[in-house]
């Protein structure tokens, strides 16, 4: 795995269960500043970032020294109060800074440690009917969940990636969200269907001038449809 692809499934993934989320409020002041301490590294990871809606800057963090001495250093730098715990192999520091939220993400890296480090900014959290949330829902049946959303960008390109449930069977899904991508200008380019495959899984593929997309419908362990949808655009197209 590179270290691209590392960044991008930690973020996607993690920070979407470890930030937690509060109501809006007042305008957002000045982005906090993480100090970091001496002797460990941070570089840029690909631009702004929105998980779930919350708006987020991230670094990435590499360092020789063992996740148990990068902790102590962060513990120190960061202050108190301090939340501290351990998921999947990957300790997490937090700490809520006025309407701002920081984490400190931190895995062994060979004999080193990397991870990252993200600030979000909780003020900015969309409520729980926001107009945003119900215009992605409307490329879904009614009655569909929202699940996560992860939107990036990468120089000229946007990406976005949508997971949703619903309790539709997975061929109503294919053709509810063709309609609905081909009434937005979107042309599908191929179909696969892996019926042999647990869910039945069925994959689109559709193109704009602009934008790619990529549809993977399947039924998950509890009976349910869930349905990944992969979008991105080229930025200067798109003006």
């Amino acid at each position: 795995m590179t270290a691209k692809q590392y960044l991008r499934r930690l973020s996607g993934a993690a920070l979407a269960l470890l930030l937690p989320c509060s109501a809006a409020v007042s305008a957002p002041t000045a982005w906090p500043v993480m100090a970091v301490p001496a002797g460990i590294e941070t570089f840029a990871t690909g631009g702004e970032m929105r998980v779930n809606g919350l708006p987020l800057h991230v670094r990435g963090v590499l360092s020789a020294r063992t996740p148990v001495q990068v902790a102590a250093l962060f513990r120190a730098s960061l202050g108190q109060p301090l939340t501290e715990h351990t998921r999947d192999g990957t300790l997490v520091l937090g700490r809520a800074l006025g309407e701002f939220y920081a984490t400190v993400q931190l895995q062994p890296a060979g004999s080193g440690t990397r991870g990252l480090l993200a600030v979000s900014h909780l003020g900015a959290a969309p409520g729980p009917h926001d107009s945003a949330t119900d215009r992605l829902l409307s490329r879904f049946p009614a009655g569909s969940r929202l699940l996560t959303q992860t939107r990036s960008v990468d120089g000229p390109r946007r990406a976005e990636l949508l997971t949703v449930s619903n309790d539709m069977g997975v061929e109503s899904n294919v053709r509810h969200l063709r309609r609905a991508l081909e009434a937005q200008g979107y042309t599908l380019e191929r179909a696969d269907s892996a019926a042999s495959a647990p869910g039945g899984a069925t994959s689109l593929f559709f193109k704009t001038s602009a934008s790619e997309a990529l549809a993977v419908i399947y039924r998950d362990s509890q009976g349910h449809t869930a349905i990944a949808l992969n979008t991105i655009t080229r930025l200067e197209s798109a003006r």
